[in-house]
């Protein structure tokens, strides 16, 4: 799923990503690029990590207001569900402990399917693969693909997927899904009402990332009704405008979080200019709030009272 194409600009962009997770940039390559495209206020939301959080904050020096977060990956209904956590303390070392295990987890997991991939004799070096993508880094899914099919090069089982802007869809369906040899079983992700106590206790903020897809097809007053043990677990926003939705659904999820009394966030998913190219740079949405700088104080107002700051105006 993805949204309309991405062409305003908002000073406020809550959902970025660094070397550290799936993006394509450094930390300080990212911080520069958001204070030339004119951003106040930015969050680096790596997956299960807040190991990029204190670079980026260097290399902005200021001239950004930086919210330490990281996006988490969960199970909710039955489905892989992404939470972003907004102001955890990175020091904060259950936390840390907690998504550290998911960040491992989908780290064996793909050292497992380099395995399985050697198995069938493909020769990808687990070494080259960790020098490659970086070591205990979990890269973007079509990077690991990338890397087999030029191992797999004369290999005439993957001749098929040298070509096409599909190739990595058709190699994924034809060899990696239940049953095909590619198959690995993924770890089971945290139940995401446990990861929304996670974040209270580390002192957070609790925001569904890129809501579209789990309530396609539903309007507001039954999103709501949907998300509504969500609010009471502890769910404090949605992310309603983000490259991942169109205008429709922006406003459709906008109303939604009224409804509820949730913060409605916004962030691009910006990875680089090369793993999202709908996103295609920081602070690029299609479709905007109405005054982005309330955000966050609006997210500061939903911090847990013991953790709570001072509100920022800017």
């Amino acid at each position: 799923m993805r949204g309309a194409p991405a062409t305003l600009a908002t000073p406020v962009d809550l959902h970025l990503h660094t070397r550290h997770s799936d993006g394509d940039e450094a930390p300080a390559e990212l911080a520069r690029r958001c204070v030339a495209a004119g951003l106040r206020v930015a969050a680096v939301t790596d997956h299960n990590t807040l190991a990029g959080v204190a670079a980026f904050e260097r290399a902005a020096g200021g001239r950004l207001t930086a919210v330490p977060a990281c996006e988490i990956t969960t199970d909710w209904r039955g489905e892989e569900t992404h939470c972003l956590a907004y102001f955890v303390d990175p020091g904060d070392e259950p936390f840390r402990r907690r998504v550290g295990r998911v960040h491992d987890a989908e780290l064996a997991w793909w050292r497992t399917w380099t395995d399985r991939a050697r198995a069938l004799g493909v020769p990808l070096d687990p070494a080259e693969v960790e020098r490659r993508l970086g070591g205990g880094r979990v890269a973007y899914v079509d990077d690991y693909l990338a890397l087999l099919l030029e191992a797999a090069e004369g290999d005439p089982r993957f001749a098929p997927y040298g070509e096409g802007e599909d190739r990595f869809a058709r190699l994924i369906a034809d060899w990696c899904r239940p049953g095909r040899p590619l198959h690995v079983e993924h770890p089971v992700n945290p139940d995401l009402v446990e990861v929304l106590a996670w974040i209270e206790q580390a002192g957070g903020v609790a925001v569904l990332a890129h809501p579209g897809r789990l309530t396609a097809g539903l309007d507001a007053r039954r999103c709501a009704a949907l998300l509504e043990p969500l609010r009471a677990a502890g769910l404090a926003g949605l992310e309603v405008w983000t490259s991942w939705h169109t205008p429709a659904d922006s406003a459709r999820l906008a109303e939604t979080a009224a409804r509820l009394g949730l913060v409605a966030t916004a962030g691009s998913d910006y990875h680089g200019l090369r793993v999202k190219p709908w996103a295609p740079r920081p602070g690029l949405l299609p479709a905007l709030p109405a005054d982005p700088l309330a955000v966050l104080d609006a997210l500061h107002d939903r911090r847990p009272p013991v953790h709570s700051t001072p509100q920022v105006r800017l």
